[in-house]
């Protein structure tokens, strides 16, 4: 699944999703709601597997990662560098997280 067409009374919306996801808490409440309300089940379903995949890729990074940093000596410019892209990557992986919560925890109202 690329695309995420969300269709409802007044037109629609196509979300991409490996450029929207994973989304601030305010963007994502928007985007649940109208996921919630108008996709099917199967299309959620579709789409929560998808954000699992990601979120995997997140959590397989963050490992990575941490173990490249906790390899190096300690206060080097490279064990810096590393600790900032798992700080970068677990916070990704949090916010995807949250996303899948609020997607996952709606339903047809």
């Amino acid at each position: 699944m690329e695309r995420l067409r969300i269709e409802y009374g007044t037109g629609y919306m196509e979300l991409n999703i490996e450029a929207f996801f994973p989304c601030k808490m305010p963007a994502a409440r928007k985007a649940a709601r109208l996921i919630n309300s108008y996709c099917s089940d199967e299309a959620r379903a579709e789409l929560l597997s998808e954000l699992r995949e990601m979120a995997g890729g997140y959590t397989a990074l963050c490992g990575m990662y941490k173990e490249i940093e906790e390899a190096l000596p300690a206060d080097t410019p490279e064990r810096r560098h590393w600790r900032a892209q798992f700080n970068k990557t677990e916070v990704l992986r949090r916010r995807m997280e949250g996303n899948i919560r609020l997607i996952s925890g709606g339903g047809k109202e």
